[in-house]
C-alpha cells in the first residue's frame, strides 16, 4: 500500500469528522451516513431518557415521527423535513406514525440525537 505525500491536518480532521456521543464512532459531519444502533434500541436509563426529553428545545405541538410497531426496541422520535421525511436516514420496514412531540414524550420516546444534530446544523446554516 502506498501513501501519497499529502497529509491531512488536525484542523481538516476536526472540520470533517465528528464523534457519535453514543458509541464513539467517528462519522463525517453534516451527513447521516453513520448508523448508530442507539437510534433503534433503548439502552438509555429512565433518567437519561427523561433528561433528553426535558432538554428537547423544540415546540411540544410540532409533528414528529415514531416507528409504528406493536412491540420492540424503538424508543426515539424523529424530526421531520418539509416533506414529512425523517431528517436522519431511518431504515425500517415498519411504517412511520406521526404525532406531536408532546405525545411522543408522554409515551416515553426520546428525541433522536442524530435528527436533532442535523436540525441544529440546518438552522445554523440558514
Amino acid at each position: 500500500m502506498t501513501h501519497s505525500s499529502t497529509s491531512i491536518t488536525p484542523e481538516e480532521i476536526d472540520d470533517t469528522f465528528e464523534r457519535c456521543p453514543h458509541c464513539g464512532t467517528y462519522a463525517v459531519q453534516i451527513t447521516d451516513s453513520h448508523y448508530c444502533d442507539s437510534r433503534f434500541t433503548s439502552n438509555l436509563t429512565d433518567a437519561e431518557r427523561n433528561q433528553r426529553i426535558t432538554n428537547d428545545p423544540y415546540p411540544a405541538d410540532e409533528t414528529v415521527a415514531i416507528v409504528d410497531q406493536l412491540a420492540g426496541d424503538a424508543f426515539a422520535y424523529h424530526e421531520l423535513d418539509a416533506d414529512n421525511h425523517s431528517l436522519c436516514t431511518l431504515h425500517t420496514d415498519n411504517p412511520l406514525a406521526y404525532c406531536t412531540r408532546e405525545a411522543a414524550q408522554d409515551d416515553q420516546y426520546a428525541p433522536c440525537q442524530l435528527c436533532q444534530r442535523l436540525r441544529q446544523k440546518r438552522e445554523a446554516d440558514q
